[in-house]
This record gives structure tokens, sequence and C-alpha cells, in this order.
């Protein structure tokens, strides 16, 4: 017989089965085709669970972008830790970043209904470690003189603005090419500035 689980264990199974299935409506129905009541319908709970947890809907899709960015950056530095050379790390991180507008649920998540829901300073919040592992990337180029910008978080400003741009523009199609394209354009953008 298994052993009972702890209320905080309850807790957090709740709210996991919440956002795993908040997030697969979200990705494939949208955020604003997707009700409370279907989100808990399947999961045999409360809609005050989810209101116990969350708050409200805003809460859940909140939580589960939080999370998406999470993946984001976990994939960029499964791209990056094998490397060695801080100026290979800063192309391939963003040649990945822009990887991401192509991988379904994330493109959907990030790119289409994020961005429609939250407000700018939300997403500028959640992208911080992100934008941090780039600001940081550029001024270790900056020190060791391989690239060249009058200065360095503001160059961190114009290309993560640029790749922001860029994803969203790959996220618009299935095209292998415009995500070849895309991060042709962010490499030649870092070169033009490297010494």
């Amino acid at each position: 017989m298994p052993a009972k689980l702890t209320k905080a264990e309850q807790t957090q199974r709740t709210r996991r089965a919440i956002l795993d299935q908040a997030r697969h409506l979200f990705a494939t129905k949208g955020y604003a085709a997707t009700g409370t009541e279907e989100i808990i319908s399947e999961l045999g709970i409360t809609r005050g669970a989810l209101y116990h947890q969350f708050g409200d809907k805003l809460g859940v899709f909140k939580a589960v972008i939080a999370e998406a960015y999470g993946e984001i950056t976990g994939y960029i530095r499964s791209k990056i830790e094998p490397l060695d050379d801080n100026w290979e790390e800063l192309i391939v991180g963003c040649q990945a970043f822009l990887e991401i507008a192509q991988q379904e649920e994330l493109r959907r998540l990030v790119f289409v209904e994020a961005p429609a829901v939250l407000p700018a300073e939300t997403l500028v919040e959640f992208d911080q470690y992100g934008f941090g592992l780039l600001h940081e990337s550029i001024q270790i180029a900056v020190k060791e003189r391989k690239l060249n910008t009058i200065d360095a978080e503001g160059f961190a400003h114009l290309v993560n603005g640029s790749l922001n741009e860029l994803a969203a523009w790959v996220a618009q199609s299935n095209d292998p090419e415009r995500l070849k394209m895309a991060q042709q354009l962010v490499e030649t953008l870092l070169i033009r500035h490297q010494n």
C-alpha cells in the first residue's frame, strides 16, 4: 500500500496537474479560448483549488509562461555548455534562442500568446535571466576584445531586441529556411561588431 501523501505533496501534485493541463490548452487553443472550467474538468479538482494555487486564469498563464522561459534558458544552456569559447557561446546561444521559435508548444506560448496577453514589463521580468546571460557574454566579448561596441549593456539590449523580433518572425512559419535566415542575420549582426 503506497504511503499517504502529505498536504504539501498533495498541493504540489495539484499545482503540477493544473500547470500541465493549462499549458496543453493554452498551447493548442490559446489563452482566450481556454476557460478555467476546461482546465480543471479533467483533473477532478475544484475551481477553488485553481484559485488557491494561482489566483485566476491569468495567474495560471503567468506560471505557465514563467516555466516556458525557464525551458528556453535550459535549452540555450544545453547548447552552449559543451563550448569553451565565449564568442562561440554568444553566437550559438543566440541561434539556439531562435530555434525555440519553431518548437511547436513553446512557439505558441512564448511568441504568440504571451505578447498578446501579458504586459511588456512582465515579459521583460521573465526574460531577465536570459537577458543576463546575453549581457554577461557580451561583456566578456568586449573585455576579451572580440567585440567592438561603444556600450556593452546597450549592445546587449540591441541584440536582445533583434532576437525577439527575429524569433517572432520565425514563429510565423514552419519553414526551416526562415530559421536559417534568422540565425544567419543574428550571426552577421554580431560578426559586424567583431574586432
